[in-house]
């Protein structure tokens, strides 16, 4: 600029001494405009550097390498951990402000974790997804959001109905440890085959498929880590999948964070025994010798404190070791329980039930009429009152191997047939003298000795319980005869409860 100015001088003082006086002023004005002029020109060459940059970068927002956000392919068996700054964020909160808290749930997990993986594996899933149970409820069985998702797993309603877990007056299979974990295995395997990755698949667990499709389609971004850096993921979702591989990451290395981990030296705590609906806990644990508490602990599926009525071989957890004196207990308290006969007792005497999903236009009256059991007892069945309406899509308990909805008049006769031969029918001479009682099945015993003990042909004691006569029985199984009192036996007495 100064040089410019110069040489514009230098110009102008011989220039001025030829030119008269009054023209002088055009010559200013013209020096002026030539000065301005090459100021332009040398502007609009690009002269003088600017140290302005102009970014055309759209994912300017990454700051770290490819490898930190872009997921890798990997199997459907495999969890990588992704190096990203959220995840580490997460890992030093558990591991410091967090420290109490994260080692009072890894010490929960202890009685979960070894069964829950064996369910994953046999999925082919990442045995190290049991942990999203640890950032769900931090493996609380009876946990509920404000959403009402319940259990360790935190399973709405609609999800536990889709994957068949059970949900009335007496069961709340979300609640169950193993079947709800079950339930959570086949969830997630769907939503990794549908989106491809398990950052994805876990988004979709907490938000549903349906809000993560939604912003994959609206964004037209393709990972999660893409949809929760522009805000395209509720907050609670972005934090959520950063915490389970935070979690993950801690349990692959407990000493590095300074946790404790005992999952690995898992010792089964709890056995199950086969036990009739409607008995009572308080009872159960009087015989065994531990508090109802404990009891409704290792069941947290049990709404009420008794077993579901009309099951007559309700799996009920016990504290290992005291399977036995539950099955003792049993036999040496003989508890013969007249029942009713005829139809609503083909309901609950059914040991193997079907699920029936309800169509529009069926009732209770017309599916108990199907089935050949009476409403009060189908309604019972499913813990409902026949005043409560049926809605379309609900998943029911049936009595298998009755008549269908779609079978000829035929079978509906086989089925009186068999109500007769089973000797239990009113039109039986000898109704007035019969009773219905459950026979607790112990080593040794065949369909053919049981039905000798208690006079009773085995067509008519296979006919009862609705099995084969080639079936083998089980100890613990229950079977349940229609027999007078004064003709079995005194041994078999013992084993009736």
């Amino acid at each position: 600029m100064f040089i410019i100015w110069l040489l514009m001088t230098l110009l102008e003082w011989p220039i001025s001494l030829l030119i008269p006086r009054n023209k002088k002023k055009r010559l200013k004005r013209l020096n002026l405009s030539i000065v301005m002029g090459t100021l332009a020109i040398l502007a609009g060459c690009g002269t003088f550097y600017s140290p302005q940059k102009v970014s055309v970068d759209h994912d300017s927002h990454f700051q770290h390498s490819e490898e930190t956000f872009l997921e890798e392919p990997t199997a459907k068996s495999d969890l990588a951990i992704p190096d990203h700054p959220a995840v580490d964020t997460w890992v030093r909160r558990f591991s410091e402000k967090n420290h109490s808290s994260f080692q009072t749930q890894l010490d929960r997990a202890h009685f979960y974790a070894a069964p829950a993986q064996a369910i994953f594996v046999r999925k082919g899933l990442p045995k190290d997804l049991i942990y999203v149970a640890l950032v769900e409820s931090g493996f609380s069985p009876t946990a509920r959001s404000h959403a009402n998702a319940v259990g360790m797993w935190q399973i709405v309603s609609k999800t536990g109905n889709r994957f068949g877990l059970e949900q009335n007056k007496w069961v709340d299979e979300r609640r169950h440890p193993m079947k709800a974990a079950q339930a959570a295995v086949n969830y997630l395997s769907l939503l990794y085959d549908q989106f491809g990755s398990w950052s994805l698949a876990l988004a979709a667990y907490n938000a549903g498929e349906n809000a993560v499709q939604g912003a994959l389609d609206k964004s037209g971004l393709k990972t999660f880590w893409d949809l929760s850096d522009n805000g395209y993921l509720p907050a609670e979702t972005r934090d959520y999948v950063p915490k389970v591989f935070a979690a993950v990451k801690i349990i692959r290395n407990p000493d590095l964070y300074g946790f404790i981990l005992h999952s690995h030296n898992f010792i089964a705590r709890r056995e199950i025994v086969g036990v009739p609906g409607g008995l009572k806990l308080s009872w159960v644990g009087k015989q065994i010798g531990v508090p109802e508490e404990l009891l409704q602990n290792c069941n947290p599926e049990l709404c009420q404190s008794t077993t579901p009525p009309g099951c007559s071989n309700y799996k009920l957890c016990l504290p290992s070791g005291t399977r036995h004196d539950l099955l003792t207990a049993l036999a040496k308290h003989p508890q013969l329980e007249e029942e009713p006969v005829g139809k609503a007792a083909a309901a609950r005497r059914s040991s193997d039930l079907t699920s029936y999903r309800v169509k529009s236009g069926d009732t209770w009256s017309g599916l108990a009429r199907r089935r050949k059991c009476s409403v009060t007892a189908l309604a019972a069945l499913n813990g409902m009152k026949p005043s409560q309406p049926l809605k379309t899509g609900q998943a029911l308990k049936l009595p298998a191997g009755a008549p269908s909805p779609s079978v000829p008049k035929v079978l509906a006769k086989r089925g009186k047939e068999s109500a007769s031969a089973s000797g239990c029918s009113r039109k039986s001479p000898s109704y007035t003298q019969q009773k219905s009682v459950r026979y607790l099945v112990r080593k040794g015993d065949t369909l053919s000795s049981v039905a000798g003990k208690f006079h009773v042909p085995i067509k008519t004691l296979c006919a009862q319980n609705q099995v084969s006569p080639d079936r083998k029985l089980a100890p613990g199984n229950i079977l349940t005869i229609c027999t007078s009192h004064s003709e079995f036996s005194q041994s078999a007495k013992k084993n009736v409860n």
